[in-house]
Parts: structure tokens; sequence; C-alpha cells
């Protein structure tokens, strides 16, 4: 595709992200948990519109002041022709809000919703969000590209017109049309560069255990995922297939953060970066060949690492890895179809650690046919394996996942979720409960995880060696921050 000049558009296009309360967002941790909302799917979107000379900007709203008299001004000041709004499903309810907000403030502008939601619920969104006129699901450039260029042309274009964009769903009064699918993007090197000088970059926080040297910005260098975990949907959302984008692109995008914006480390969020080992080792090779000096992290798998490649990696700036532990019991792993055993992720973790790494695993308590000592067998597991950083999940079955589906034969599910509930950090309104521990046992375990983890000498010890810049000072201040907001919080008003 040929890009235009941006005098040739017409269309005026504004991407805003919803308000997202503090305390829902990050619920007992928002004291230190910073406010990184930097929305990549959004800033590929964006890059795709530019590249093809639209008219894009991007707002942020939790940097304004004043709030939503803030965003009337902004809307009326900019007067758009279409709005689109990322949806994920704990904040589902409050992009209907700001969906309805810009309608009111523009009744004539084009609404479309896009991200992991409307992925799930093409046609159930426009259903819930009366103000919605568009829903984009899964890969979102393409199809965003192919509606705005089609409401250039025509404010209300013809439905024969809009049944021919893959990938959208809309209205056809009084009923919703959901288009056919449209295939994943195979080259993800024929996406232009996210839009990231259309984000306040260096307003945002990213969280303490996510870097080394500030700033640090995040990164994906792929899409998909081959794995079953059944407590993910990552497979469903971008398919089943890793595509990665090469080396080269990837080079060159860390290298305009680099200049443009002083990036000095990189939060890798793929699902597991060493999938492919091959792009892995000319990565490595590539950033020592030209002296790229960064400080970056990534996810992986226990079974995607060994000594060789973690050198490498670490030999190439790599400083951090976090591992997905989850249980010590090999019955609760094989039952969330893991395809890993409890030996191989102690061996690597343990192999991560000996090799100098700040390593960071998380663990799932209280999973379908999990009883108390199951709990705290794996509350054992990880004050024995004591890394940097330990993160104590509750299980939560999202909605459309092979989880969700468990724990409703398991007994524990609530048939009066909202979408809000559908938080990582929520714990008041718990999707599943566990019937053999009970709401409060969760919680009570969950918190005495936490409390005798970070209370640990060794885990104490390991992060003290660890410090060696003002920089790893400043962390650790924010992660004590987020550590003592969560033991004030109060566990018994749920």
């Amino acid at each position: 595709m040929i890009a235009v000049t941006h005098n040739e558009r017409k269309l005026k296009i504004g991407l805003i992200l919803p308000f997202w309360n503090p305390d829902e967002q990050w619920g007992k941790w928002k004291r230190g948990a910073g406010n990184n909302n930097f929305n990549l799917g959004m800033a590929y979107v964006a890059g795709m519109l530019r590249h093809h000379g639209f008219r894009v900007s991007v707002c942020d709203p939790q940097f304004f002041s004043r709030g939503l008299e803030d965003l009337r001004a902004y809307l009326e000041a900019n007067r758009f022709d279409l709005i689109g709004i990322p949806c994920f499903t704990p904040t589902a309810y409050e992009v209907y809000e700001m969906a309805s907000f810009c309608r009111g403030v523009l009744p004539e502008v084009k609404i479309v919703l896009g991200g992991g939601h409307p992925t799930l619920y093409p046609g159930k969104i426009l259903d819930e969000c009366l103000a919605a006129d568009f829903s984009v699901y899964h890969e979102g450039e393409s199809t965003m590209l192919e509606l705005a260029g089609l409401l250039e042309k025509n404010a209300h274009p013809a439905a024969r017109e809009l049944s021919a964009i893959k990938g959208l769903a809309w209205r056809n009064n009084p009923g919703v049309v959901v288009n056919e699918r449209r295939p994943f993007i195979a080259n993800l090197d024929e996406l232009p560069r996210p839009a990231y000088e259309l984000f306040p970059l260096q307003r945002y926080k990213i969280q303490p255990t996510a870097y080394k040297r500030l700033p640090t910005y995040t990164m994906l260098v792929s899409r998909g995922c081959p794995y079953h975990c059944t407590f993910c949907s990552g497979g469903k959302m971008l398919g089943k297939k890793m595509r990665y984008r090469s080396v080269p692109r990837v080079i060159e995008d860390m290298g305009y953060l680099i200049r443009e914006h002083g990036a000095r480390g990189f939060m890798f969020q793929d699902t597991s970066m060493p999938a492919n080992r091959k792009w892995m080792l000319e990565f490595c090779d590539t950033l020592r060949r030209e002296h790229i000096d960064v400080s970056w992290m990534c996810y992986a798998r226990a079974d995607h690492v060994d000594a060789d490649l973690l050198k490498r990696m670490k030999e190439a700036g790599c400083f951090g890895i976090s591992f997905g532990v989850e249980s010590a019991n090999q019955r609760s792993l094989d039952l969330i179809r893991k395809g890993l055993s409890v030996s191989r992720n102690i061996d690597s973790v343990g192999l991560a650690l000996d090799l100098g790494y700040h390593v960071t695993a998380t663990y799932i308590l209280g999973l379908p046919g999990e009883d108390e000592e199951d709990v705290l067998n794996t509350i054992r597991l990880a004050r024995r394996l004591s890394t940097h950083i330990a993160h104590f999940f509750l299980p939560l079955p999202y909605p459309e996942t092979e989880l969700f589906e468990q724990c409703r034969e398991d007994g524990g599910l609530r048939d009066d979720f909202e979408w809000r509930d559908f938080s990582m950090t929520n714990w008041k309104r718990l999707v599943y409960v566990n019937p053999r521990l009970g709401l409060q046992k969760m919680l009570d375990l969950q918190r005495r995880a936490i409390t005798t983890y970070y209370t640990s000498p060794r885990v104490i010890w390991r992060n003290l060696r660890s410090i060696d810049s003002m920089d790893d000072i400043r962390k650790y201040f924010s992660a004590a921050l987020a550590l003592s907001g969560y033991m004030i919080a109060d566990d018994t008003k749920h």
C-alpha cells in the first residue's frame, strides 16, 4: 500500500483511552504501582493510520487535571469525525461510559471499539454499548484503515460497503452484523512503526518490577501463542502460531526510542520471548555487535531457556526474566494445561538466579481441585525459590477460557459477575471462589503468601544485594510503597 500525504486526508480521528479509577486498576497496590497505561495496540493502529495520511490524535485522560471537564474541552476543540476506544474486559463499563460521553459532546461522531473484549464479543459489545457504531475484532490495523477510508468517502456508507470490511462488526438497525474474520497478519514487518510520538511517554511511570534503568518502555516483538494454558485467551485473540517481527525491525524501533525518547531499558511483554531460539540468538548477537547499551527483561516459559541461551541474553543486556511457575502441585499444572513439570520450573528458576538474573515468579493460589494444603505447598515452594519478586494471584477465569468452564464445573463460579470483576487486582468480588476454601480463607492464604514471602530474610537479602544504582533505589522505594499499601488494606470488607 502507498502512503499518502497528510493534506490529502480530511477525516479527523481521535484515539482515546478510557478513564480507569486507580482503585479499580491497581487495587491495594496503587501506592507504588505506577501509571503505565501506554497502549501498544492503539499505538500500532495510530501508526498505520498516520502512515496512510490520516490526521490522528491520541488522548490519555489520566493526565487531565479536571477530568471530564478537560475531556469535553478536548473533544470540542478537535471535533473528531471518528473516535476509537480500546476495550478490555475489566474496563468495559468505563469504555461504555466514555463512548456515551463522547457521543454527548459530538453527536455526529462515529465511534469504534477495539481490543480484547470486542474480539471475544464483537456483536454483543454493540448491544451493550449503544453509543458505539462499530467494533473491530482481532488485529485492528487494517480493519481500522479500511473503515477510516470508507467513512472519509461517505459518513453513512451502504450496508454492502460495510459488509466488505473483514474483522468489523456494525449496526444494521435493528440488529448487529459481524463480518467475516480478517486473517492474521503473516508478516509483521509490514506494519508501520507504532506512533510512539503521539503518547506522553515521558509521563508514564513503569511498574517498579519491570525496569533496571529509566526510562524503560514496553515493546512486543511477536504475536500469537501456541500453548494451551486454560487461564489465557492469548491464542484465541492473536492466533496459535507465533509470528515474530524481524530482528532488524525490532532494533530499528528500539533505536528510535533511544534517540528520540532517551530509552535506557525495555520491558518485552511477549508471552515467551525466547520461544523462537534462533530469533532470540540473532537478537542478542545484534545488540552486542551494534553495541546497543540497554537493560531489558522479558517473560519466558521454563522450557524455553537453558544455560547457553540465558548467558547469551545476559551478555546482550537482559537483566530480568519472569517465569510463570503457577503451582507446586503437578496435578494443578496438568489441570491448567501448562505443559510443564514442577521440576522443570524449579530448575529454570534456579538456573536464572545462579546466573545473576533479577527473577520474577508468578503463582496461582486455590485453583479448582486444590485444598488448603495444596496452597500451602505452593507458598512453601515460592519461599524455597526466593526469587526477587513473587506475584501471588487468585484464580481469575477470564470469559471464553477453558479455566472459566473448569471453575464452573468445580462449583465455585459466581453467576452474578460483572465485567469489572475480571481484574487481576480484584479482591472484593472474586469471580471464582474455591468451594474447598471459601472466600475468606482464599484471601487469608493470599495475604499469608505475600507477607511471609516479603518478610523472608532470604528474599530481603537477595533484593538488597541487587541494588547498584539510584534507579534501583527509586524502584525499591516504589515497590515498598506498593507493598505497604497492600499491608494496610482491609481484606475483611468484601
